[in-house]
């Protein structure tokens, strides 16, 4: 199956899986063996989709063929159910991994990506500053052609700098024990020899000095 086909059919398995769903009154668009897809699905996959299938799939045109996805990814979501897979113990350490993957993606677009912008100067700047390394896809055009995409790069980076400096906090004021015993057992070894050998040196004096 090549990228990007079927997108967005296992989007609601999560949500199947889970039973977290909540009622829904929105206006139905089909049914499935008596399940409904409402608009409000509809509006939920669309939420979930990069910004270009967003606009693709917002054409009055090419709603149907949304819903059509939708009911596919109804269809096997309910051959799923019948095979009782979320009873299944390697299903629920899958589920619960792509939660654990969601909250973390989640707490970074609180504390990180929702607090950063990046201004018209800011892009003028790092254009400025990074010709070399912009070669590669300015040549020919100028700042103006390129804003659009110097802007996402620059506000990336700008991102990753600050997500850096987010986690080096959170680093600093936890408490992290490494078990290096289990890490790596040979270093470990090395580091016993050694500390047997510097013991045995020191050892006859009450300050740990040799005699």
């Amino acid at each position: 199956m090549k990228k990007g086909q079927f997108f967005g059919l296992v989007i609601g398995a999560c949500v199947i899986f889970s039973g977290c769903g909540q009622e829904d009154k929105s206006p139905v668009l089909a049914t499935v063996n008596g399940e409904k897809i409402t608009v409000a699905d509809m509006n939920k996959q669309l939420e979930e989709m990069p910004p270009a299938y967003q606009e693709m799939f917002s054409d009055p045109m090419n709603k149907e063929k949304l819903v059509t996805r939708l009911v596919k990814e109804r269809l096997l979501l309910q051959e799923a159910k019948k095979a009782k897979l979320e009873q299944r113990e390697d299903i629920k350490k899958k589920i619960k991994a792509i939660n654990d993957q969601l909250l973390v993606q989640e707490v970074i677009n609180l504390n990180v990506i929702s607090k950063i912008t990046i201004s018209d100067k800011e892009v003028a700047d790092y254009y400025k500053a990074n010709k070399e390394k912009i070669q590669q896809y300015a040549v020919g055009k100028s700042f103006n052609e390129i804003k659009g995409q110097l802007k996402e790069i620059a506000l990336q980076e700008k991102q990753n700098s600050s997500f850096e400096r987010w986690i080096k906090r959170l680093e600093d004021e936890a408490k992290i024990v490494k078990n290096m015993e289990v890490l790596n057992p040979q270093a470990g070894k090395g580091k016993d020899a050694k500390d047997a050998k510097e013991d045995k040196k020191r050892a006859g004096t009450p300050t740990g000095q040799a005699g």
